[in-house]
């Protein structure tokens, strides 16, 4: 054995050695998750029962698309809010809000409430397949509403990445190039984000990112 290769460092050693930290870490995701859960509670509150009709988007936007595959009433509280913990997105803890949620292979409608250790919280409208083209008309509509709350629009070929940098989103304007993409890309991912040291008022600000989106999703009946 190489006991070189599996020493530790002194900033190691101090860490495995102190419980303290762990624990601390620990205690700070407890609090997203509960964070998260009262968030929940306030969305289901918000969004109710009310529901999407499939067959008043057609009409409203004159599509002609084939709903078989998808339920007759898309309601707005989508199954159930489901919080999912890690701990290495990019090597960092993380942790999860869907909701609402439909996920399928081709077909994909959800609002993700995300944490991510030492970045920032963010919120992300995530749609694919049919739920893309029948909210794409409301989105482009509404274009300027989302701009002015803060969302960046996904350029990455890769529908599962969430970091807010420069190589996967950029700045979502009410111009002719971002209503390119809105209308080309695959997926359509519409994101914001919350930094970390306005945590003592995380939960107005999430809030707030979910209900400008839930608006523009209510807007499409």
């Amino acid at each position: 054995m190489d006991a070189a290769k599996i020493r530790l460092s002194k900033e190691e050693l101090a860490l495995v050695m102190d419980p303290g930290w762990i624990l601390t870490k620990n205690s700070i995701m407890g609090k997203v998750g509960r964070l998260f859960a009262e968030l929940s509670g306030e969305l289901q509150g918000s969004f109710k029962l009310q529901a999407i009709s499939l067959k008043q988007i057609v009409n409203k936007s004159g599509l002609q698309l084939e709903t078989d595959s998808l339920p007759l009433e898309l309601p707005l509280n989508w199954a159930t809010p489901k919080i999912s913990k890690g701990e290495n997105y990019k090597g960092l803890p993380y942790m999860v809000l869907d909701y609402p949620r439909a996920f399928g292979r081709e077909d994909v409608f959800a609002i993700r409430t995300f944490f991510w250790w030492g970045h920032y919280f963010s919120v992300t409208l995530h749609l694919k397949g049919r739920y893309k083209t029948l909210f794409l008309p409301v989105i482009q509509e509404r274009i300027g509403l989302l701009a002015a709350a803060g969302f960046h629009i996904s350029v990455s070929e890769d529908e599962w990445r969430h970091e807010l940098d420069a190589d996967h989103y950029m700045s979502l304007q009410e111009n002719t190039a971002d209503m390119a993409i809105l209308k080309e890309s695959k997926v359509l991912k519409l994101s914001a984000k919350c930094g970390l040291e306005r945590w003592d008022d995380a939960d107005s600000v999430l809030l707030e990112l979910n209900r400008v989106l839930a608006e523009i999703i209510a807007a499409s009946h």
